[in-house]
Formats: structure tokens, C-alpha cells, sequence
């Protein structure tokens, strides 16, 4: 019984390993180490804030939360960090909590409870820094089969995005708007991805970087002539760094507009095979407005002519295309629409869908967390576009697995 257990345990081991091999692209694709197609089928996993490590550790251990996301169908996570935390791992998750409440106006007493439930529920977290806390949580993810593409979502800690956050534009570039880029210090962006990407060769999860969440220049002032510039510093920070990772791309106008690459395509070449483009898409966004939210127009010209494009065959700027984020109110509405928030949200939904199952995209849904430490000063704050509950038990809404259940499916391939 002993060797039997011990045999099981080491092919265990041994596949799990196979399975966090480094992947690559080739055209439109994403591949595994034998060269077959890996879709990402994804979840976001908010880190970024201010308490600095992955949020919902408040209400289950580590290995609770992971076993729900690889039990829920998903086969990778999109863990979002600061350069904060970047520049900053060794940061004890104490220290951090200890002024989670002057960072925040949150209620000091609130956060001091807070910060109990956090180590009666992970007790390891207790002696942890934050990038241990990051490491714990993708190697779990890891153990479970799944893979991580941690995505730099802001350089200061704080909650994203929009034209006066300070994180939309690099602070370098030319037209330089305090109220767009005064916390987006170039230098330290470069350092903080490359600070990630050495961290992330210890933990084989870790598939790739997103260089930058929704990058979003203020028109006319902010050119996207300076994206290219930057665009390929921070690939080089990554890929100089440590060239098993895939390097996430996102266009301008908060990763929805690509347009201008059919026209100069970005030099890939310094990369390999490592690039994927990423895009997102909401009710608000421009691509879906400028469609009078009407589905057939969005697909068949506004969605195609700035992102899925990209995915035409034999181009100078063919690759894989990833829907990194998309979301809508997961609760409010009634059983016809299947408990979707807003008719209009239950249509973009269902138009999204249709979309992504035509082209069988890669995607990552907004999000996991039930809730976060803090946010707007609130502890506990809810999330109702959070998949989860309030204790992080369940989905929140279970009637939403049957809307999106064809995005899990793989149906085309190299």
C-alpha cells in the first residue's frame, strides 16, 4: 500500500510538472511544450490593491479558493499586482495590514478584525511577506494543474481605472498629464515587471506577464507613437529577465483599440515566440458604444476593426488574441435574463459569447473575488460583478456557469 501511495504521489508530481512547462505561440495559437493548443480559459484575481497580496484570504485558506477556481472549469488565473508590490516583496503581510487603515480611511478597528480573520483562516500568512503570500497562492494553483499570467495593473496600489488615477500613461512620454501618469514612474515599471518576472522563475504556474492593465493615453495630448517605445521596454524588462514567460500586449484606450497595428505592426522579433495581444471589452467600452450597442454591428465592424483583427492568418501582426477582461453584474435580474444584472448587461453577455465561441478566443472573466479587504475605505467592501459570494464559497450566481458554458469549449486548434 505504501509503494502504491508513493507511486501515485510521484506521478502526480511528475504530471503536474509536465503540465507547467513553459508555453509559446505560433500564429494565432497558443501551445504547450508539445505543441498543442493551451486556450486560456481564465479568472481574474485581484492582488493590486493596497493591502498588497491576492484578495479573499479573509474567508478561506489558500487551498480552498484555488480547489473552487480548477473545480469551477478554469484552467488559468489572471493575478494582478502593483509595482508597489513589485518593488517591495519582501514587505512582511503584517507590516502591510498594520496600515492598511491610514492607507485607506478605512476603520481601524474594521481592519484589525480584518486582519484576524486573515490568519485565523491562513496562519501561514502571519510570518509571510507579501511575495511569499503571491508564491503561496500560484503554487497552490500550480499543484491544481493551473497556470498564472501575473498582470502589472498599476504601479501605486489603489483600485483601476481611469483617466485621473495617475496609472494610465507612462510619466516619460512625451504630453505628460499629472493626472494620468503622475504614479506611472517609467523606471521603476521597468524594474517592478523585471523584479516579476525573476520572482516568477520560482514558480512554475507563473505561464507569463501582462506588461500593463488598460493603458489609456488622453487623446490628442498623449500620442501612440510613445506605446511602441514603451511597449517594447517593458517586453525587454520581461524577456530579459526570464524568456520562459509569455509577454501579455494590451492596445490603447484601456485595451480596446489595436487599430494601429494593421497599419505598423509592433517588431516582435527581439521576443520569439512568447507575445500575446490582450484585449477587454464591458458595456462601456468605446468599440461596443460606437456599435449603438447593437450585436451584429459590434461583431461584424466595430470589435474587428480594433482588436480581432489581430487574428487573421499570415499577417505581420498575427497572434494569439486574449480577452483578458470582461464582466457584468452577476446579480439583480430576474430567471429569463438568469439572474444577470441588467438587460443590457445580459445581452452584451450573450453577444460576447456568441463572438468568442465563433473565433474559440482565449479569455478571462472579471472576477473572482466576492469582495475585497478594503475598498473606497470599506472593509469588505462587495464586489457584485465577483463570481463568488461573500464567503467565497460558491458562485454567487450558479444560473451564470449556463450563459458562458460555451466558452469553455475548444473547438479549433493549429
Amino acid at each position: 500500500m505504501l509503494i502504491s501511495t508513493l507511486w501515485s504521489a510521484l506521478l502526480l508530481a511528475a504530471t503536474s510538472t509536465a503540465q507547467l512547462q513553459p508555453l509559446h505561440t505560433s500564429s494565432r495559437w497558443i501551445l504547450d511544450s508539445n505543441n498543442k493548443r493551451f486556450k486560456l480559459r481564465c479568472i481574474n484575481w485581484a492582488g493590486h490593491m493596497e493591502a498588497h497580496i491576492p484578495e479573499g484570504l479573509q474567508h478561506q485558506p489558500v487551498d480552498a479558493i484555488t480547489k473552487l477556481i480548477a473545480d469551477s472549469g478554469f484552467n488559468c488565473v489572471r493575478l494582478t499586482f502593483s509595482i508597489d508590490m513589485a518593488l517591495n516583496q519582501g514587505l512582511p503581510v503584517a507590516d502591510s495590514f498594520s496600515t492598511l487603515a491610514s492607507r485607506t480611511d478605512a476603520d481601524a478597528a474594521a481592519v484589525d478584525g480584518l486582519w484576524s480573520r486573515v490568519k485565523e483562516k491562513n496562519p501561514w500568512v502571519a510570518s509571510a511577506s507579501v511575495s511569499d503570500a503571491f508564491g503561496k497562492i500560484i503554487d497552490s494553483l500550480g499543484a491544481r494543474g493551473l497556470r498564472v499570467i501575473l498582470d502589472n495593473h498599476v504601479s501605486k496600489a489603489s483600485w483601476c481605472c481611469n483617466l485621473d488615477d495617475g496609472n494610465g500613461w507612462w510619466d516619460e512620454a512625451p504630453g505628460y498629464i499629472a493626472s494620468n501618469s503622475r504614479y506611472f514612474n517609467t523606471s521603476n515599471w521597468r524594474a517592478g515587471l523585471s523584479a516579476i518576472a525573476k520572482f516568477s522563475a520560482a514558480h512554475p504556474a507563473v505561464a507569463g506577464i501582462g506588461l500593463r492593465n488598460e493603458i489609456r493615453e488622453v487623446p490628442v495630448i498623449q500620442s501612440r507613437d510613445a506605446w511602441y517605445t514603451y511597449v517594447a521596454q517593458g517586453a525587454h524588462a520581461v524577456h530579459d529577465a526570464n524568456k520562459d514567460l509569455l509577454i501579455a500586449v494590451g492596445g490603447t484606450l484601456s485595451s480596446t483599440d489595436a487599430s494601429f497595428l494593421r497599419s505598423n505592426p509592433l517588431d516582435r522579433s527581439p521576443f520569439g515566440d512568447k507575445m500575446v495581444w490582450e484585449w477587454h471589452h464591458y458595456t462601456f467600452s468605446p468599440n461596443w458604444i460606437a456599435s449603438f450597442k447593437n450585436c451584429a454591428i459590434w461583431k461584424s465592424v466595430t470589435v474587428g476593426g480594433t482588436t480581432g483583427f489581430l487574428l487573421q492568418q499570415n499577417k505581420p501582426y498575427t497572434g494569439p488574441l486574449w480577452l483578458s477582461e470582461f464582466g457584468f453584474g452577476m446579480t439583480g435580474g430576474p430567471p429569463e435574463r438568469s439572474g444577470i444584472g441588467t438587460q443590457e448587461d445580459y445581452e452584451y453577455l450573450k453577444c460576447l459569447v456568441e463572438y468568442v465561441r465563433g473565433n474559440d478566443g482565449d479569455w478571462a472573466l472579471w472576477a473572482i473575488q466576492g469582495n475585497y479587504y478594503v475598498r473606497d475605505g470599506t472593509v469588505d467592501r462587495d464586489e457584485p460583478w465577483g463570481l463568488l459570494n461573500g464567503e467565497w464559497s460558491a458562485w454567487r450566481n450558479p444560473a451564470v456557469k449556463d450563459v458562458i458554458k460555451d466558452l469553455f469549449l475548444v473547438t479549433q486548434g493549429p
